[in-house]
C-alpha cells in the first residue's frame, strides 16, 4: 500500500471517529429527554454516568489521532485537520457535558411539564446542531460559516424567548422564595447552560477554518442579545 493511501486511510479513520463521537452525544440528549419526558430517574442517572464513556471516548480520539501525527509525520492540510480534529472532539465532548448537567437538574429539582417543555426545545436545537456539526466536519473544505452563524442565532433568539417567559413566571408568582421559584430559576440557569453548546458550534467553525486555511479568525456573531 502506498504512503499516500495509509495517509487516507488515517484521516478517513479520524473522520469517522469524530462522527462517531458526535452520534454518541446525540444518544446522551436523546436519553436525557426520555428521562425527562418520562420522569425516569433511573434513566437520568445513567445519563449522567454515560458522560463518563464520552469523555473516555474523546481522550481514546486524542490519544489515536496524536499516535497518526507521530507515525505518519504529517504536515500541511492533513496535520491542521489531525490537531483540529482533537480540538473539535473538545467541544463535543463539552456540548456532551450539558445533557448530563440537564439530568441532574431534573433529578434534583423534579421539574414540572413547563421547565420540561422549555429545555425540551432547546435540545431540539442542539440535535440540529449536531447534526451540523458532523455535516461541517465531513465537509471541512467548503466555507460554511454563515450557516453556522444563523443556526446560532435561531439559537439564542429561541433561549431568548424561553429565558423571558420563565422569568415572567417567576415575577408572577406571589411566593417568591416557593419551591416553584427556584425550580424556575434553575431552568433558566439550564437554558443557558445549554446556550453555551452555540459557543462551541462557533469555536468548531474557527476551528474548521483553521483546518482549510492555516489562520485562526474569530467568528463574530452579530445582532445576537441574549439578556
Amino acid at each position: 500500500m502506498s504512503y499516500n493511501k495509509i495517509l487516507d486511510n488515517d484521516v478517513n479513520v479520524i473522520k469517522k471517529d469524530i462522527s462517531n463521537l458526535v452520534e454518541s452525544t446525540k444518544s446522551q440528549y436523546a436519553r436525557a429527554f426520555e428521562a425527562m419526558e418520562k420522569r425516569d430517574i433511573e434513566l437520568a442517572n445513567k445519563v449522567i454516568v454515560g458522560d463518563k464513556l464520552i469523555d473516555q471516548q474523546q481522550n481514546k480520539f486524542t490519544n489515536m489521532a496524536l499516535w497518526k501525527i507521530a507515525k505518519q509525520q504529517m504536515v500541511a492540510g492533513d496535520l491542521r485537520l489531525a490537531v483540529g480534529s482533537i480540538l473539535i472532539s473538545r467541544e463535543i465532548e463539552r456540548i456532551a457535558d450539558y445533557a448530563k448537567l440537564v439530568c441532574m437538574f431534573y433529578i434534583n429539582y423534579q421539574p414540572g411539564e413547563i421547565e420540561i417543555g422549555y429545555i425540551s426545545k432547546i435540545f431540539d436545537l442542539v440535535n440540529q446542531m449536531l447534526n451540523f456539526i458532523s455535516t461541517l466536519f465531513e465537509n471541512y473544505e467548503n466555507d460554511q460559516r454563515k450557516k453556522v452563524l444563523d443556526l446560532r442565532k435561531m439559537l439564542d433568539t429561541n433561549l431568548s424567548e424561553l429565558n423571558d417567559l420563565l422569568v415572567s413566571e417567576i415575577e408572577s408568582s406571589k411566593k417568591k422564595a416557593s419551591k416553584q421559584s427556584i425550580i424556575f430559576i434553575n431552568a433558566i440557569r439550564e437554558l443557558r447552560n445549554l446556550e453555551r453548546a452555540g459557543d462551541h458550534l462557533v469555536n468548531i467553525e474557527e476551528i474548521l477554518n483553521f483546518i482549510r486555511t492555516g489562520k485562526f479568525d474569530e467568528v463574530f456573531v452579530d445582532d445576537v442579545d441574549f439578556q
